[in-house]
Order: structure tokens, then C-alpha cells, then sequence
């Protein structure tokens, strides 16, 4: 039913992965159902596949008197991070009488946008262009941002639609499959929304709840404020009752996201109360600001033992001057205290950031501050990106801008230190066993693809297992790992 089509990846010659992008297109193409998809509880039944592979979707949804209404044949592109994935979830379980089918085939496509970054906006306009003899819904992040130049540009584009606007989403379809145009705008609103339902789009074990949305973090780099406003997160019944549905059809791992989950309100509260449902899963925080990770988090992960060993913290540099002129609220002095208390309460546990090279100003010296950093913390997992001049952010204006060419020297010189970094930390690994959840298997090689508590899904590295006897894609089992490689293990 789906397949990532651009599952971007960095090489330094040779076959050698160096890093994978959060920013993945998603392109889902297969006959959900033949008749009208009206459904009272969750659901799972598997579909008519244009691949060879089949995928089952999971839907909550409400009764519909629709069924008599030939279903609308649409087609979904979702471009962006898995925040962008968990709102589609959403809208598409909400569309009544519609069956997803190819590209070719399709008379709408949904277009899930991203606008955080230059390059993610390319891409939007890129895939319009291969769409012109479509009826294009626009959602997502730049939905809010296209001018009516563009919309005369692009005639293909029957609608935009801001999340606000998401719970009217059966009707916009309809009337786009009726020939009209809509504009469907509105400012972000001031609580999170709570979505009506979830259509999970993937064959695959785990899945992502957003626990709230927009940031009130003003770094001078980023949009996300202006495109998602300010901070509100989701009800935490809310959160526990999608957190059981999900467990409850399979799901063996559960993956919470937002802009930044340390800001949702008694995150550790939330996680006891998800490691109380019953059952055999895991619990994955992502993107957790280095000064709201508190001791009572800490103490929450280390004593739970469905909540994964594993933070995503989100640095962006390792020179003082360059973090004041990001205006990130963290310092280096207290982030090196900081991790050092993560290990000290949880020795075995993983840590992911994210950096950001060729920010304006950072000079040789800048640099070579950040390169220290990265050898002294010696981080499980490094994403490194070029620093993108965005309009709108204070940033632009920032003197001494960084030359494209320099930047991309930079960042390969920092992938480079941390290939040597995760070898070195996979290699400590060579003779443990493992517990890890088996995502899928690999027919072509042989090989069932896993991963253990270390590796967060398409964003981290993975476990290749030869085993003699059939393992369960879904399942957890153990694992004796043989052989490390830069990003991967072997089993």
C-alpha cells in the first residue's frame, strides 16, 4: 500500500552511509477499499495492492451514511518529518468516501507540505509540477504561506487547507471532486485540537502520537514558530486513549513527538501513565531541550522498563558565542553537566542531536569548538545540516554569512568525525545480546531489519539478522550481535 519513495541518505564515496535526513517523502499509493471506508471501531483488514507487498491499515472512524456515494479516487504525498506523518494519520481517517489508489489513477492528491527549510520547500514545488493535470489539496506547513501568484501559477492546486481547518477536510474533498476551489485558512489556534481519529498508513510495528504542537522557542534560525505558532499541547486522555488503541491492534512501539516534548506539561506524569498500560511495547521520546530534561524524567526513563534508553537532544552547536547568536537558551558549560547526569542515572542509555554548520559568524575557531564538542559528549547518533538562510527569521540578517561551498565542507568534515564516533560505539557492541523489535524482512537478502532501544526508527541506524528460524516481523526477540558497521549492526 505505501512505499518511501526518496529515502534520502548522505554517501562519502564508496557504499559508507554517513547520516539519513529526518525530511523523507512518503508517497502512498494503493486501493485502501472497494466501497466507502465507514468504520465504528479499529479496524484492520488488508487491501487490494498495486505493490507486491501488501500493507494493512488500521482506521478509527465514525458510522457514514456515505456508502452509497462512489468513493473518490485520491492519491497522498506526505514530505517532511514524522509530525507531518501523525497529521495525515489524522486527516485521512476522517475523509468518508474515498479510496486510496496510484498517482496515475488519482483524480485529488493530498500534498502534505514542508516549510521549515529552503530545500523542503523545493520539493513541494517540484512534486507540483509533476502533478499538473491534478486536483491538488495543499496542507501541512506551507499551506499558509502561498501567495495568489503561486496559486495562478500553479492552477493545479484546487485547495489550501491550514490545520485548523483539518476537521473539514471530508467536505473540502467532496467539493474539490465537485470542481470548486477552496481556501481553507486560518490562524493556528490558541489549544491543541484533538484529532477525531487515526488511519495508520504503514505496515510496521511502531507508530508516532503527537503530544502537542507549535514552539515558543524563538531561535534566530528557525520558522517553525511563524508556520505552527505558539506552544499548546494535547489532553494527556487524549494521548492515552490513541497510546491503547494502538497497542491494542499490534503496535509494539510508540514513538511521541512535538517541536519540543520537554514542554509538555509533567511530561514524566505522561509517561507513567503510558508505561501503566498493559502489554509488551516500547515508549520513545523524541526532540527533548537539554534544560527541561529534568531529574524527575530521568528517573522516569531509568525505572520504566517499556520507555527506551534514548534521548533525542537537539544542541545545534558546540561554540558559546554561536549558541548567544541562535539565542538557544542552553549554554555548553551546563550541557556537558548535563549529559554527564543523563549517563550517571542511565548508563546504557542512547543519545541522538542535531547540529547546524556555516551559521553566520561561526568562524575557523567557532568550528573547531564544535568538532571538541562532539569528541567530548560522543554521541550515539549525529545529524549534521547546513545552516539554511531563511527570510523571516532574525538569522537573515545576520552578518557574515557563511558561502554555501564552506558550509557543505564543514558538514562532511563533522559526519566524518562521527562515523568514526558510532563505529568505535557499534564495535563495543560486537558479542552482546540485544533485545529488539523486528520491523520487516528483507526477502532479497535474507536479512529480518530490527532494531534495539539505540535506534529510533528512519532516522537511525538498524540491526541486520541472519536467523535459521522464521522471526515475526512486530515481535520482540533476542539478538547476539556479530559485526559492526558505521551506522548498523549485524546479528
Amino acid at each position: 500500500m505505501g512505499r518511501i519513495s526518496n529515502t534520502h541518505r548522505f554517501f562519502n564515496g564508496g557504499n559508507s552511509v554517513i547520516g539519513r535526513l529526518y525530511c523523507v517523502q512518503l508517497r502512498l499509493h494503493a486501493a485502501l477499499c472497494d466501497s466507502v471506508c465507514s468504520f465504528n471501531n479499529w479496524l484492520s483488514f488488508h487491501t487490494s495492492c498495486l505493490q507486491k507487498n501488501a500493507l494493512r491499515a488500521y482506521f478509527i472512524s465514525k458510522k457514514s451514511n456515505a456508502n452509497k456515494i462512489m468513493p473518490i479516487p485520491i492519491s497522498l504525498i506526505s514530505l517532511g518529518c514524522p509530525k507531518n506523518l501523525a497529521d495525515l494519520e489524522a486527516v485521512v481517517s476522517q475523509i468518508k468516501n474515498a479510496k486510496l489508489v496510484s498517482e496515475e489513477k488519482a483524480k485529488i492528491i493530498l500534498l502534505n507540505t514542508c516549510g521549515f527549510l529552503k530545500v523542503a520547500r523545493d520539493e513541494v514545488f517540484e512534486n507540483l509540477k509533476n502533478l499538473k493535470n491534478k486536483r491538488v489539496i495543499i496542507l501541512g506547513c506551507l499551506a499558509g504561506h502561498f501567495t495568489s501568484e503561486v496559486l495562478k501559477k500553479y492552477p493545479q492546486i484546487y485547495a489550501v487547507v491550514s490545520s485548523a481547518n483539518y476537521k473539514n477536510i471530508n467536505e473540502i474533498v467532496n467539493k474539490v471532486a465537485q470542481n470548486k476551489r477552496i481556501t481553507a485558512i486560518k490562524t493556528e489556534p490558541k489549544i491543541f485540537e484533538n484529532p477525531k481519529g487515526k488511519t495508520l498508513l504503514y505496515n510496521r510495528p511502531y507508530a508516532y502520537i503527537k503530544i502537542a504542537e507549535g514552539c515558543n522557542n524563538r531561535c534566530a534560525y528557525c520558522l517553525i514558530p511563524s508556520l505552527k505558532g505558539a506552544f499548546r499541547s494535547r489532553k494527556t486522555p487524549d494521548i492515552i486513549n490513541e497510546a491503547k488503541a494502538l497497542i491494542n491492534k499490534g503496535i509494539k512501539e510508540i514513538i511521541l513527538v512535538a517541536q519540543d516534548c520537554g514542554c509538555y506539561p509533567n511530561l514524566p506524569k505522561l509517561l507513567k501513565f503510558l508505561s501503566q498500560i498493559p502489554g509488551d511495547f516500547w515508549i520513545r521520546i523524541l526532540y527533548v531541550y537539554p534544560e527541561r530534561i529534568t531529574d524527575e524524567l530521568l528517573k522516569t526513563i531509568a525505572t520504566s522498563p517499556k520507555i527506551c534508553h534514548y534521548l533525542d537532544i537537539p544542541l545545534q552547536h558546540g561554540d558559546p558565542k554561536i549558541l548567544k547568536a541562535m539565542r538557544r537558551q542552553s549554554n555548553v558549560k551546563e550541557t556537558l553537566k548535563k549529559i554527564s547526569k543523563i549517563r550517571k542515572t542511565i548508563p546504557d542509555i542512547a543519545l541522538r542531536t542535531s547540529l547546524i554548520t556555516g551559521f553566520p559568524g561561526e568562524t575557523k575557531q567557532a568550528f573547531e569548538n564544535l568538532k571538541k564538542f562532539i569528541k567530548k559528549i560522543s554521541f550515539d547518533h549525529v545529524g549534521v545540516f547546513e545552516y539554511s538562510r531563511e527570510k523571516g527569521t532574525p538569522a537573515y540578517d545576520f552578518p557574515n554569512q557563511i558561502p554555501d561551498k564552506e558550509k557543505l565542507r564543514r558538514r562532511k568534515i563533522l559526519m566524518l568525525l562521527q562515523q568514526k564516533i558510532s563505529l568505535q560505539k557499534n564495535k563495543s557492541l560486537i558479542g552482546k545480546t540485544q533485545k529488539v523489535l523486528i520491523d520487516s524482512y528483507d526477502p532479497k537478502s535474507k536479512f529480518y531489519i530490527a532494531r534495539s532501544q539505540k535506534f529510533a526508527p528512519e532516522i537511525d541506524g538498524q540491526i541486520f539478522i541472519k536467523s535459521s528460524r522464521p522471526l515475526k516481523p512486530g515481535s520482540f526477540t533476542k539478538t547476539k550481535i556479530t559485526n559492526a558497521l558505521p551506522y548498523d549492526l549485524i546479528s
